[in-house]
């Protein structure tokens, strides 16, 4: 058994389509191409086969589907659905289905999960999800659109954490985000400093693609281990997740 992770599925199925049977030009209502990831949902299907076991977890850390509501990302659900293993998933910055974290639960199969300012146990380890958002000093930071998001979404991470020191107080602590917690260029915010105060050994997130990968801090800082996950970053294929650090502990 396993923890994987990959983020940024990007999926936008307009009907209940199997793993092997998709017709890009009629069941894709909005393909990546544009992008340069052509059937980019083929290589997600590939690599995952080929990696993750029907014992293993994968964290999702956001833009899981395009879809606008519930019942189009049910399709995106549905089609994830069919790969092995445990899914664990949380939301992102085009997770526009995701206004109630109960109604979303409900329209999952089997399997799955979603944790949004709250926490998941896996393998022994408390995970812990929000959405994060973008960071002080930021070149798309707004003050007066940003801030108050910004604080809340803080807040929701330390909720999630504090809910982890309350029920499981002994277990290593996972934190998986949308939005990177910290860049080359913004080096502090309110998420590391939360993930500090409660002792987050492993971050993984996702959010950027193409060239802002440039941007991305991967590895060892400030004590905690930062992973990019989002697909691109990963030619598709999920990664394991970095826990020597977390089991040492």
């Amino acid at each position: 058994m396993a923890i994987f992770a990959i983020s940024d599925l990007h999926l936008s199925f307009n009907k209940p389509t199997g793993l092997f049977n998709v017709e890009h030009d009629e069941d894709v209502y909005k393909p990546m191409d544009v992008f340069g990831w052509d059937r980019h949902y083929e290589k997600i299907r590939d690599a995952w086969l080929e990696t993750v076991g029907e014992e293993d977890t994968v964290l999702i850390p956001g833009d899981i589907s395009w879809g606008m509501n519930l019942e189009e990302a049910r399709h995106d659900f549905e089609w994830i659905s069919q790969l092995p293993g445990r899914k664990v998933m949380s939301p992102g910055n085009h997770c526009y289905y995701a206004q109630s974290k109960k109604k979303v639960r409900q329209a999952l199969p089997g399997g799955m999960e979603w944790i949004d300012a709250d926490y998941t146990v896996v393998e022994g380890v408390a995970v812990a999800g929000t959405r994060g958002w973008n960071l002080p000093g930021d070149r798309y930071w707004d003050e007066e659109r940003d801030r108050r998001i910004y604080e809340r979404q803080v807040g929701r991470l330390r909720l999630a954490l504090e809910a982890v020191v309350r029920d499981c107080p002994d277990l290593p602590r996972v934190a998986m985000l949308h939005f990177p917690p910290v860049t080359k260029k913004i080096t502090a915010s309110g998420f590391l400093d939360v993930m500090k105060e409660f002792d987050v050994r492993t971050c993984v997130y996702g959010h950027l693609h193409g060239a802002a990968h440039k941007e991305a801090v991967e590895g060892e800082f400030e004590g905690i281990h930062l992973q990019l996950v989002s697909c691109d970053y990963l030619n598709f294929r999920p990664v394991p997740l970095h826990l020597e650090e977390v089991s040492s502990r």
